[in-house]
Formats: structure tokens, C-alpha cells, sequence
């Protein structure tokens, strides 16, 4: 998965992962009709993936286990496109998917007659508006009375790209998520932050507010194509001491981790081109990953003089 599509990724599943998230979406995107036979407060999440590697490069998704209004289990399976535009066949993965949360729950449940529920929801946020598109609608049918040998279903589709009809629903939480996804198509839009900081500045100030800015703080620094300066004059003149404090925070973080990845692919380069081979020990690898700025520094110098490898990584 590219470094760009796993940042979206992980800020899907760190997000959505979270019930009470996933149910406050739900209670202001599902029809009133679906939710009545919905008991959101018992939503578990029970699987984090069905999508297969060759996929997981433009989608992402969680299974949720979900109490019906009559007493009986079903689900409700999340799947999030990332693809830069809207795939016409996003249903044939969904219909694929579908089968594989019925293969398992058979297999958990072997004495099954049955099969649950499952409500097939997509999570578009590509820069051109998506829509939803039916099996039947991708089938050459013939005649009519063919149809009933194609199989169909609905799925709920929300589509957040930059241009979209859809509102941005829920509590303040819920919001910050949907704006944060819409404006990573729009990296340059000033005005997209100025929304997001709205939010961020209603956000109470307690430790569960502070943990999901962090996640929040994170995504826009990295999604966004803003110089940092200016990113930094529009936050800090906004927010609280201690909102300021934690985007200040954040930021460094990321800027320190940006750096360590710059030295640790220098020193990497280096190795190869000084002896002729890449790095394949998995204990350097290891070091390499937590290395610290001036462990990188040190083992730099050592290529110089190094005879091999194993003495640019030797202990001090």
C-alpha cells in the first residue's frame, strides 16, 4: 500500500473503529426506516478485513455485529473507497465480500438454517462526485424476464468527494472525520481548514476531545499541501493554549519523524553503495526502525571506515 492511500487507511480504521463513531454515522446517514430495525447500542466490531491484499491498496473496511429490532444478529459491513475516482464496479466487491462474512459465520455457526442480515454500506472521498451502481445496472440484460437470474442488492452509498450534494451530519466528532476525508482532495483549500478549525475550537477540552485531535491534528497536517507556517498561524491563533499546545505537539512530531525517515533512507543508500548489497538482516532492520537522530548520525560516519556491514552497526 502507498505511503499516501495508508494514511487515509489508518485514518479510517482509527476513526470508524470506534462504535460510538460508527453508530453516530450511521444515526444520521441510514434511512429512518432501516434504523428502526437497528439496535445501534449493541454495534461490536468483529473483523477488521475481508479485503484481500491486491485490493487494500483502494479499500478498507470493518465488519460490525448489530442486534435487529427481533432479536436476531446482523451486520453492517463498512466498505471505504479510496481511489481517486469512482469505481463502476465497487459492487462486485461487495458482493464478493458478502459472501465471505456468510462463509464465516457458517463455519461459526454450523448448526445455522439462516443467513443474518448484512447492510453494505460504501464510503466514497474521491475528487470527482461517485454514485451508486446496482449489479443489475452493470449487466447486459436481453429482455426482461431474464433479470431474475441476476443477482442484486442494495447498498447504502455516501459520497463525500469535494463537489458532493451530501451534508455533513452528526456530532462534532463525526463532522471533523467527514471534512478532514473531503479535504485531502482540495490539499491547497485554506478555506477546508478554516471549516475543520470551526469544529476543532467547539471540541471540549477533556482527555478523550484531546486523544481524537491528535488523530484529527495528524491527518490535516499530512493530508493538506499548506505551507506549515501558515498551517501554524491559522490553528494557533484559533485555538486554546491547550488545543494550540497539543497541534504544536503533533506537528513536531511529525517533522522529527520526517526527518529520521530522510537519515534512515540515507544511511540505507549509503550501505549499498559502499558494499554493494541492501540491508536483509532483520535485527538491522529492526534498529533501523527505532533508531534515534543520533544513531543515524553515528552509524553514517562509521560507513566511511566500516570493513562491513555488521561494524557500522556494532555496539558502542
Amino acid at each position: 500500500m502507498s505511503e499516501i492511500n495508508k494514511k487515509h487507511d489508518t485514518f479510517f480504521r482509527e476513526t470508524m473503529s470506534h462504535k460510538e463513531v460508527a453508530a453516530d454515522f450511521l444515526a444520521n446517514y441510514l434511512p429512518a426506516k432501516v434504523l428502526e430495525h437497528i439496535q445501534l447500542d449493541t454495534l461490536t466490531i468483529t473483523k477488521d478485513s475481508f479485503v484481500d491484499k491486491k485490493q487494500a491498496e483502494h479499500y478498507s473496511d470493518l465488519l460490525y455485529q448489530v442486534m435487529l429490532s427481533t432479536g436476531q444478529p446482523g451486520f453492517i459491513y463498512f466498505l471505504f473507497e479510496h481511489k481517486s475516482y469512482p469505481d463502476r464496479f465497487v459492487v462486485l466487491q461487495l458482493l464478493r465480500y458478502i459472501i465471505e462474512i456468510w462463509e464465516l459465520y457458517l463455519k461459526q455457526n454450523p448448526q445455522a438454517k439462516t443467513l443474518p442480515l448484512i447492510i453494505p454500506i460504501v464510503v466514497y472521498h474521491g475528487k470527482p462526485k461517485g454514485q451508486a451502481v446496482r449489479l443489475s445496472d452493470l449487466v447486459d440484460i436481453p429482455d426482461p424476464e431474464l433479470s431474475a437470474y441476476v443477482p442484486n442488492f442494495d447498498l447504502a452509498f455516501y459520497d463525500f468527494s469535494p463537489e458532493t450534494d451530501e451534508a455533513i451530519k452528526g456530532a462534532i466528532l463525526n463532522k471533523l472525520i467527514l471534512l478532514c476525508l473531503q479535504a485531502k482532495n482540495t490539499p491547497g483549500d485554506v478555506k477546508k481548514v478554516w471549516e475543520i478549525i470551526a469544529l476543532v475550537v467547539q471540541m471540549d477540552e477533556n482527555a478523550t476531545s484531546m486523544h481524537w485531535l491528535e488523530k484529527i491534528f495528524r491527518y490535516v497536517l499530512t493530508a493538506m499541501d499548506i505551507e506549515p507556517e501558515e498551517m501554524q498561524d491559522m490553528f494557533m491563533k484559533s485555538l486554546t493554549e491547550r488545543k494550540g499546545g497539543m497541534f504544536m505537539t503533533v506537528a513536531e512530531r511529525l517533522e522529527l519523524r520526517g526527518e529520521i525517515a530522510a537519515s534512515t533512507r540515507i544511511v540505507q543508500r549509503l550501505i549499498t553503495k559502499r558494499f554493494g548489497k541492501s540491508i536483509t538482516d532483520m535485527d538491522v532492520q529492526e534498529r533501523l526502525r527505532k533508531a534515534t537522530p543520533e544513531q543515524l548520525d553515528l552509524w553514517a560516519e562509521r560507513i566511511l571506515d566500516a570493513k562491513n556491514v555488521d561494524e557500522v552497526f556494532k555496539d558502542n
